[in-house]
């Protein structure tokens, strides 16, 4: 009988941006003003263009609140955010290290987005959040990954 087996996790780092979840009631009331608008037939159909927009908006800013890092005894790294988020193993890493960290520099902002190399001008997938140190991985398949964390000596002796 064989049994499937589940890495447990042995590190996990949270992060809750308030900031951003406090957009959440300025979307909502500008919603409320815009069903307020569409009784009063002052908007008409149009209506769908600002509310997809304003689900949009929702959704990135829900899930840009909510990051994590989470390490698994089997070697494996997980980080990003609830939507946006990579799952590497130890056998995919070509090189792992802490690198000065600029979120808005080198990324132009927060959230999932894509950056310039320092090294050798290649691109790097950034998983940014404000204000932390920053570990970039190199991947087997050519990617680099950069993200924050506010314990990168940690992760890195967990995953040498």
């Amino acid at each position: 009988m064989a049994t499937d087996y589940s890495p447990s996790l042995i590190y996990e780092e949270k992060k809750i941006t308030y900031w951003i979840l406090g957009f959440t009631p300025v979307f909502f009331s500008i919603l409320f003003f815009l069903y307020y608008l569409y009784e009063r037939n002052e908007i008409g159909e149009f209506i769908i263009l600002p509310l997809v927009g304003i689900f949009i908006a929702l959704f990135i800013c829900i899930n840009i609140a909510f990051y994590s890092i989470k390490i698994y005894d089997g070697k494996t790294i997980q980080f990003g955010f609830p939507s946006w988020k990579k799952k590497i193993q130890l056998n995919e890493i070509v090189s792992i290290e802490e690198v000065p960290y600029r979120p808005l520099w080198e990324f132009g902002g927060l959230g999932w987005r894509i950056g310039r190399a320092r090294k050798n001008g290649k691109w790097r997938i950034g998983y940014v959040m404000w204000l932390q140190k920053g570990i970039e991985i190199e991947a087997t398949n050519g990617k680099y990954y950069v993200f924050g964390t506010n314990n990168p000596e940690e992760i890195l002796s967990l995953l040498k």
